[in-house]
């Protein structure tokens, strides 16, 4: 049966195309319908199963093949319910997002990740006139994050019923930040369905995307008081007066799931965001969401066999990305590997100067390899020529 899955697995990853130089390593399949994704200093992976699991896939697991259940909270997986959401506050300790059974509220809980017990921190309550009816299992957002000061970033969904976005009575619709002492604010307004965020320290502002319902999937940058118009505008429809229009609008339908912001570390994505999709079934590149206008995201991975739910970077630079049933490594072309062979040589000089034949541009715009930006600066022109020659000579050198 373990080799059976594995080979449908490597048959799923198969079907997926990368751009020249990139590569997908299967890390391992998922007991159930994964929702979320971590990576711990140690580069230990912990995940959550929409039915309540948290596991963890480290070096030890990885050998074993196994994975590890490290804790379960009472929930029941049912449309956009169940355990949505998992980030790390430390080695130690997971914050999870899921909704109670009957799906009256959304907890917010600390899960300590070497005993699996779990101390709630906050309960959002679904229906605020009558909290035992409970409401419909769409729209409850999922993921959530946490800022250097402790404070815990959640955006929930509208319950499938938009008004309630904008009724500030309700939870619904809302991003909230749940400060260190456990009181929370509301921290901005009007969102139909946002999966994840991050927060940017540097500019008090909270990076995330908010899934339409036509073709008006959106990325968002919010300060706090800010009103994101739903549902009386989104996407691309005419704004309205006193509220945030998006950053960017995609031009189809994707359904933007799990998001990562980068942080150096890796060296070819060095900057911006990696984010996942459900319904383009893509991880996508966005460099820079503070551009005017953004650049159009870049599909690193597309035509997956299965959406792509979550992405994380772990601590050097790595990257992970997880199906609804499958964790897999993203391998990056090397520096100096224009022609994506996966090795630096001659050859790559050939492959570099005829990328530049049509002049200097930037990294996304390569017809190669990403590999041809040898200095990383996110361009590719004669620098990074000079620089690659000197590496080729030498490694001859070496030789």
């Amino acid at each position: 049966m373990k080799r059976l899955l594995l080979i449908l697995i490597l048959a799923s990853a198969a079907r997926a195309s990368t751009l020249p130089g990139f590569h997908v390593q299967v890390l391992q399949g998922a007991p159930g319908f994964l929702t979320s994704l971590a990576v711990d200093s140690g580069g230990t992976i912990y995940y959550s199963i929409k039915s309540g699991d948290v596991l963890r896939l480290g070096p030890a697991e990885k050998v074993a093949g196994t994975p590890v259940v490290v804790a379960h909270v009472a929930t029941e997986a049912n449309g956009n319910c169940g355990l949505i959401g998992l980030a790390l506050r430390d080695d130690n300790t997971a914050i999870v997002h899921y909704t109670t059974p009957a799906i009256t509220y959304d907890i917010v809980s600390a899960i300590d990740l070497t005993t699996g017990a779990e101390s709630e921190i906050h309960r959002f309550v679904c229906d605020k006139d009558v909290a035992e009816r409970g409401v419909s299992s769409e729209h409850h957002g999922g993921n959530l994050t946490i800022a250097p000061d402790g404070s815990i970033f959640l955006a929930i969904g509208d319950y499938g019923m938009g008004g309630l976005a904008q009724d500030p009575a309700w939870n619904a619709g809302k991003l909230w930040r749940i400060l260190p002492d456990g009181s929370t604010v509301q921290f901005a307004s009007g969102f139909r369905n946002p999966f994840d965020l991050a927060w940017d320290a540097a500019t008090q502002r909270v990076i995330l995307t908010d899934n339409g319902d036509a073709v008006d999937d959106e990325i968002d940058v919010v300060a706090e008081g800010d009103d994101c118009g739903w549902p009386y505008t989104a996407g691309n429809r005419p704004p309205v007066a006193g509220m945030r229009p998006p950053v960017y609008t995609f031009p189809v339908v994707v359904a933007p799931t799990g998001m990562a912001p980068l942080s150096g570390r890796n060296p070819i994505l060095r900057r911006g965001y990696l984010l996942g999709s459900y319904v383009a079934k893509a991880l996508f590149y966005v460099p820079d969401v503070y551009a005017n206008p953004v650049p159009d995201p870049v599909a690193v991975i597309q035509n997956e066999s299965d959406p792509i739910i979550d992405v994380a970077e772990g601590p050097d630079g790595s990257v992970y990305f997880a199906s609804g049933f499958v964790i897999y490594k993203l391998i990056v072309p090397a520096s100096g590997d224009c022609n994506g062979d996966g090795v630096v040589d001659a050859a790559d000089i050939s492959a570099l100067s005829k990328e530049l034949s049509g002049g200097p541009h930037a990294t996304t715009s390569a017809h190669a390899s990403w590999g041809c930006d040898v200095n990383g600066d996110g361009m590719i022109d004669a620098r990074d020529l000079a620089a690659l020659a000197g590496m080729v000579r030498g490694r001859a050198v070496r030789r």
